[in-house]
């Protein structure tokens, strides 16, 4: 007889430790159930660490470790079987009462069948309960540090520039279909101006609110002539994903997005598409039949994407399994509209004004741009014959309409007519188009870009100072902005919103109305961030008044024939990759006025032919690597503003500035301060000259020479002791601002100067010095301590910028300034306390936005009770001993909008009433989004 040996492996201690746990819950079982769903809720928190960890890792390149991935398959599975216990126990029939027999009516064989049901689902419970408590026991190490809440949404909720009427409909139709599980591919289509990109924002605010089934929702516009590999790099950019680099090539980065993306459910809204896109080359499934096999083959998550186009056609072609078309709005939803954006007043104060007002949107025929851009433009008229003839206008039978205008389109195109044609002045609407030498969805900088344009393109030109020509630029900008033809556009909540964009819609718009105005749609080019790699066929362009090229890939120019470019006045090239200018380009352009190089850091040197721009007066080489200027950069006799911010020209022709007795606007500011030759020329500057307003970096060590220099107003000044071996003063109070140097002074920045103080004393011989001064920065002053200024108001500072000051303590003086909006204080390691002594000022500080960034050790804004009468946003990044905020829901009413930080800080701090947290959670937006 054969003998059969059976090895029985029992873990004794684990038998006996759920034998003691069920006979507890035989006791208790409804607090049992409780029990072990507190144990996965504390799970699920340490699930969602790990989560963030892996996807650190997987944006760095990185493998995650192996146990991470093995623990997530436990948890999902233990999840599952607690899910099946917590179903089965509320089945029970004695789930309300911690009895086992039920009161007479069963049958004892009933009662014994139930009773092994529940002493099952007991013992169940008890060894889940024990497996949780392993499973949490494994969390020790190497489990991440920090618990952040996993990043679910990569990029920023636009801000939409239509209010939401009569979307509710796509909004429900389409968020039903996602949810339902029913397709993965959603085209939305309409003419433009219709609400398409709204409708798209809606989906996003709805899965920003709700509770999402998607791991990542992605944003990402795509528009006309737009590049594969760009659409790559933007989702990479906002999932953080490092591992793109700008030379693979697209297959390259296609693979790293899918296999980045490949098990995350995702949800990829696509703005404005115009031609067919391989979504597996943006990270997503190819093939919607392919990945509905993957999910019921392999469980894949989901791939869902949501795009909007205006061709029908483009929905086939991306294989859309739902198409829906955006309809104009119905005449009750247009008014509604219409009203919105119109002045209430006006319209109840006059019948007849209302009545021209239904004619005028009913002219508008039901689309949401017209409606309110022409609502808009009415809103500032108050007489019955302004509203009688815009409508007159909007009729006419007669108005020019572009050639090959679609008849679609044609009302939008009235609408938008009307709106240009009610701006207050022509100036006003050559701003506007100007606008469109810029990319399509650009957010171009007011400051920077914007008015500095309109000064070169000659629209601004009537002024004495630089000061005066931005203060119109801002009349201008606030006044297209209030008429809906641009809209601002806070590209980084970390900054100030310093960017306008113009809507696509209307950006059509303008470019028909150039071709309309010039007659010949040649006599404007525009191919702006296209990824041109070098210039069109001279064919193509050399009849044009104005071309940009801006933001492309263009390394090198072509030598075209002499006198090519006859008409040319406005030429811009900012944004590319150019190393050199061809010296006939110059000569053959011999009607230049506008010359716009910057942003070019391959150009080292300007050829002497730029001495055949005679009739040049807006030169712009900002951030090149230009070294020296050519001696016939003297002929340049009509030039009147010169812009070389961060460059390093160190060799400039003697008495070169002498010959340039036009000259307004001069700006050699930057990182590093001007050389010696620089200060050489303007000491030569004569009595004759305009008023230069000079933007500049100098050394404190030649500050004197500012207050000796003859017809100059300093407009924007940084000292810098950056390269400073002769400044050894501990503080700026010896510097003499005088009046050219303080008067006119709008930016001020103070960085790398040595000292543990800095003081700034008014004016030697002026008492109102610093009365234009706007924006004031202190940067990199690593062992300050103290900031002073003796008898200086700063009654016109607005913002204030102060960082990498690391020893800075406390920045109580704020509380002097009375007219500070903007607040943002950044890497001062050592501030405990943002203001520490409130002293006999009033503990009212008006700000409207404060950031505070990186500052380690911060712990309270204040000890002493402070009130913000208009604080809009609040913005706190990597503080983590802040742990209050310094308001309670009273702020709410002072009307702010936004708080802006980590996750983490926000779900630390603490609160003396919970209800405050409550109220101010629906102003939360978490950093990452």
């Amino acid at each position: 007889m054969a003998c059969i040996n059976i090895n029985i492996n029992i873990d004794v201690n684990r038998c006996l430790s759920e034998l003691r746990t069920s006979l507890k819950l035989l006791v208790r079982p409804k607090s049992g159930i409780q029990k072990l769903e507190k144990e996965m809720a504390r799970l699920r928190g340490k699930r969602d660490d790990i989560k963030y960890q892996i996807d650190l890792m997987e944006r760095e390149g990185e493998i995650p470790i192996d146990e991470w991935i093995q623990w997530l398959r436990e948890m999902e599975e233990l999840e599952g079987q607690v899910a099946a216990i917590k179903q089965d126990f509320q089945s029970m029939s004695c789930f309300s009462c911690h009895c086992f027999n039920r009161a007479g009516g069963t049958s004892s064989q009933t009662q014994q069948a139930e009773s092994s049901n529940f002493y099952s689902i007991i013992l169940r419970m008890a060894k889940k309960l024990i497996e949780a408590n392993e499973l949490m026991s494994l969390t020790g190490a190497p489990v991440p540090i920090a618990r952040f809440r996993p990043r679910r949404f990569t990029t920023r909720l636009p801000i939409p520039h239509l209010p939401p009427v009569g979307i509710d409909s796509y909004l429900n139709d389409i968020v039903g279909y996602i949810d339902g599980g029913e397709g993965n591919t959603i085209g939305i289509y309409g003419m433009g101006g219709v609400g398409k990109t709204t409708i798209l924002m809606s989906i996003q605010q709805h899965y920003l609110l709700e509770d999402t089934i998607f791991d990542r929702v992605i944003w990402v516009v795509a528009s006309q002539n737009c590049q594969l590999k760009r659409l790559q790099m933007d989702i990479a950019m906002g999932l953080g994903l490092k591992t793109l680099k700008e030379s693979d090539d697209e297959q390259t980065c296609g693979d790293k997005l899918f296999s980045y993306l490949k098990n995350k459910a995702c949800l990829l809204l696509l703005d404005d598409i115009w031609e067919h896109l391989d979504l597996q080359l943006l990270g997503m499934t190819h093939s919607a039949t392919e990945q509905s096999q993957q999910q019921q083959q392999q469980k894949q998550p989901r791939k869902v994407v949501v795009f909007t186009t205006r061709d029908k056609a483009k929905c086939e072609q991306m294989n859309a399994e739902k198409k829906i078309k955006v309809e104009c709005l119905n005449p009750d939803q247009a008014w509604q509209l219409f009203e919105q954006n119109s002045d209430g007043d006006v319209l109840s104060s006059d019948a007849g004004i209302k009545f021209l007002a239904e004619e005028l949107a009913k002219e508008c025929a039901g689309l949401p741009l017209a409606l309110v851009t022409v609502a808009r433009a009415m809103s500032g008229k108050r007489s019955w014959e302004a509203w009688k003839e815009a409508l007159h206008q909007i009729r006419d039978k007669h108005v020019s309409t572009p050639i090959g205008l679609p008849e679609e389109s044609l009302p939008m195109y009235k609408s938008f007519k009307s709106s240009y044609d009610s701006l207050e002045n022509d100036l006003i609407r050559e701003c506007l188009l100007c606008c469109v030498l810029w990319p399509k969805d650009y957010d171009i900088h007011k400051f920077d870009e914007l008015i500095p344009c309109w000064i070169g393109c000659g629209i601004i030109n009537d002024f004495n100072v630089i000061n005066e020509a931005f203060h119109k630029g801002c009349y201008y900008l606030e006044t297209l902005i209030a008429a809906s033809l641009l809209e601002d556009s806070r590209r980084q909540s970390y900054y100030k919103a310093e960017h306008v964009k113009m809507p696509n819609s209307i950006r059509d718009m303008v470019l028909l109305m150039v071709s309309e105005l010039k007659g010949n749609g040649r006599k404007w080019i525009v191919k702006a961030g296209i990824e041109l790699s070098h210039l069109p066929s001279q064919e193509e362009w050399q009849e044009a008044e104005r071309a940009s090229f801006m933001r492309n890939n263009i390394t090198s120019l072509q030598d075209y024939e002499a006198s090519t470019f006859s008409k040319l006045c406005i030429l811009i090239l900012h944004g590319n990759h150019l190393s050199e200018i061809p010296p006939t380009l110059l000569t053959n352009m011999p009607l230049l006025t506008c010359l716009n190089l910057s942003l070019n850091f391959g150009i080292e040197e300007l050829p002497k032919e730029i001495g055949s721009l005679t009739k040049l007066q807006y030169l712009n080489l900002s951030s090149t690597d230009i070294k020296s200027l050519p001696l016939e950069f003297g002929c340049l006799k009509k030039l009147e503003y010169l812009l070389l911010r961060n460059t390093r020209i160190k060799t400039i022709p003697n008495e070169i500035m002498s010959n340039l007795s036009m000259l307004k606007w001069l700006d050699i500011g930057g990182y590093f301060p001007v050389c010696d030759s620089w200060l050489n020329e303007l000491k030569c500057l004569r009595e004759e000259h305009h008023k230069i307003s000079l933007g500049i970096t100098i050394n404190p060590a030649n500050f004197e020479i500012l207050n000796m220099l003859p017809n100059v107003s300093v407009w924007n000044l940084t000292v810098s002791g950056s390269e400073s071996s002769k400044f050894s003063v501990h503080n700026l109070g010896t510097l003499k601002w005088s009046h050219r140097i303080s008067d006119n002074l709008e930016c001020l920045t103070i960085l790398d100067v040595p000292g543990d103080e800095l003081a700034i004393n008014a004016g030697v011989d002026c008492e109102s010095s610093f009365g234009c001064l706007k924006t004031l920065y202190f940067r990199r002053l690593g062992k300050l301590k103290n900031i002073r200024w003796n008898g200086v108001g700063f009654n016109n500072l607005h913002d204030l910028y102060i960082s990498d000051c690391y020893m800075l303590k406390d920045v109580s003086w704020v509380l002097q300034l009375p007219c500070l909006d903007f607040l943002r204080i950044s890497n001062c390691w050592e501030m405990e306390e943002l203001i520490s002594n409130v002293g006999n000022f009033n503990s009212s500080f008006g700000i409207k936005m404060l950031i505070l960034f990186q500052m380690n050790n911060l712990h309270r804004i204040s000890h002493q009770p402070l009130h913000f009468p208009n604080l809009k946003n609040i913005n706190v990044c990597h503080c983590p001993r802040l742990k209050k905020l310094p308001f309670g829901t009273g702020i709410l009413r002072s009307g702010l909008k936004e708080i802006i930080g980590d996750q983490t800080w926000w779900d630390s701090l603490d609160w003396d009433d919970n209800s405050n947290r409550d109220s101010l959670t629906t102003l939360f937006r978490n950093q990452l989004d």
